[in-house]
């Protein structure tokens, strides 16, 4: 007896321990904490096996639908559509293969949906007899984890003749399901409406939104309808982007209002170090198409009504073997701006007046006054400057003399746009709170297993998305962890 409530005991402490580290309770609620610092784990201590699908709920429960590699190369009939379970995004149960005895053929992005008027799961998948002979096939099962039953492997769309590749499936809340994918030719992204029973096409298709493009989730939040999709990117570990559309119709009219998950150019730490003297600076390239801007992305959306630039006094044209001139030095070349600020969908000029120039042995500072509330701002010399580079010490925004906090970027068409996370995107996945409804972006991590398994490499589940006061969404940041509280 003693034994046995010894053993109870230190059962119950190494539960408590094995858990600590993704569940945390206070006095009212239970707090779940997400990681992205290491792989995702079942019930048996086995890495999940499930890329490219996406994780939806269904009474209380999550279910992660994804593809299953092993240890291919991602490219053969070995493929696999697997199934697992979760009461919390923490402990998760696999259930199984969703088609047993599945076709010969190479498979992609399994997505299930409830019908509620049928009261049958929908799975769509994409799905080659050969490659790349893209198709999309439909079955259905009576519950969420299968085994689902085939009942057509050759879904026409409005766009079949193209080809079929990557897709998302969104229902809406008057229970109209529609289905966002591209076309193998040209990637060609569109989104089409589909049947009361979620297994075919209307063949209503709202038009082409962009080409070149896949793995598209579309997703709505506060009456706006959100596509994010972005360039080709086959099992890249450099990732791909997150381009946002928006649009207040589910079908078509859809505008583009940014990409969350690129950088628009080279970081520029030195914008903003505090060194506004000295050689420590930022160069500025002129090229045939123009100077190179500087882009700047508040932390938040913040009233904005002074701009500092400081400048290095190396901005002097070149002298050398220059005799018919007798001056020691040229004239230090003051450049003047063009200021921007991003509204939605593009970058409008912003109004900004100089009310301060001061000049030392050291550098040039120039104060405009602004009066805009902004979350990204951007500064371009005009084409008028004289000199083929531009050396910009610090730059400061100010709120009624406060110093705002930024990052700071040098932005060109030619500065290529590198990835935040390095990621695939899979989905956009509705995350119901305490604090409300939000939205989790997720993307697979190719490349990133030790043991260059690709069934075991990670996925990373973002933070909730931050959504801006005019519906666009802020850009995506690194968070190795992050925490929520699921909604009573």
């Amino acid at each position: 007896m003693f034994r046995s409530c010894t053993w109870l005991a230190l059962a119950s402490i190494f539960l408590l321990f094995t858990n600590c580290t993704s569940e945390k309770t206070t006095s009212s609620d239970i707090t779940y904490s997400i990681s992205n610092s290491k792989p995702r784990m079942d019930k048996d201590s086995a890495i999940v096996d499930a890329h490219d699908g996406r994780i939806i709920q269904f009474e209380g429960k999550f279910y992660w639908y994804g593809t299953s590699y092993g240890e291919t190369n991602g490219f053969t009939t070995a493929n696999k559509y697997l199934c697992y379970s979760s009461k919390d995004l923490i402990n998760w149960e696999k259930q199984g293969a969703l088609i047993p005895n599945q076709p010969e053929g190479v498979y992609y992005r399994p997505h299930v949906i409830y019908n509620k008027k049928t009261k049958k799961y929908v799975l769509w998948y994409n799905w080659y007899p050969k490659l790349w002979n893209g198709k999309f096939g439909v079955a259905v099962s009576d519950t969420p984890q299968g085994p689902f039953k085939i009942i057509n492997d050759d879904v026409q769309m409005s766009r079949s003749e193209a080809g079929l590749g990557d897709f998302g499936l969104f229902v809406d809340d008057d229970g109209t399901a529609y289905i966002s994918y591209n076309t193998i030719n040209n990637h060609q992204v569109s989104i089409e409406k589909l049947d009361d029973s979620y297994t075919g096409s209307t063949m209503e298709n709202g038009g082409i939104i962009a080409q070149h493009m896949e793995a598209g989730s579309q997703f709505k939040h506060n009456n706006k309808y959100y596509l994010l999709t972005d360039y080709t990117c086959c099992f890249c570990n450099y990732g791909s982007g997150a381009r946002v559309y928006v649009s207040n119709d589910p079908l078509t009219g859809y505008t583009f209002t940014g990409n969350i998950n690129r950088y628009p150019g080279k970081k520029a730490l030195m914008l903003s170090d505090s060194v506004s003297r000295g050689t420590q600076y930022e160069t500025l390239e002129k090229r045939p198409s123009g100077y190179d801007g500087i882009e700047l992305q508040l932390e938040k959306h913040s009233s904005v009504n002074e701009i500092e630039i400081s400048l290095f006094t190396g901005n002097r044209p070149e002298n050398c073997g220059n005799v018919e001139n007798p001056r020691v030095h040229p004239e230090i070349n003051i450049p003047e701006f063009d200021f921007f600020t991003w509204q939605f969908d593009g970058w409008k000029p912003l109004k900004a007046d100089l009310l301060t120039r001061e000049s030392s042995a050291l550098n040039e500072s120039m104060r405009f006054t602004v009066n805009i509330e902004a979350d990204r701002i951007k500064v371009v010399p005009k084409d008028s400057s004289a000199t083929t580079a531009l050396y910009i010490n610090e730059i400061t925004l100010f709120n009624n003399q406060q110093k705002l906090p930024f990052n700071g970027y040098i932005s060109h068409k030619s500065i290529p746009q590198k990835p935040i996370i390095p990621a695939q995107q899979t989905y956009v996945m509705k995350l119901n709170t305490n604090a409300g409804e939000k939205f989790i972006w997720m993307g697979d991590l190719w490349g990133s297993a030790s043991d260059n398994i690709k069934g075991h490499d990670y996925q990373y589940w973002s933070a909730p998305l931050n959504f801006k006061e005019d519906g666009t969404i802020y850009p995506l940041q690194w968070t190795d962890s992050w925490d929520y509280q699921p909604n009573k």
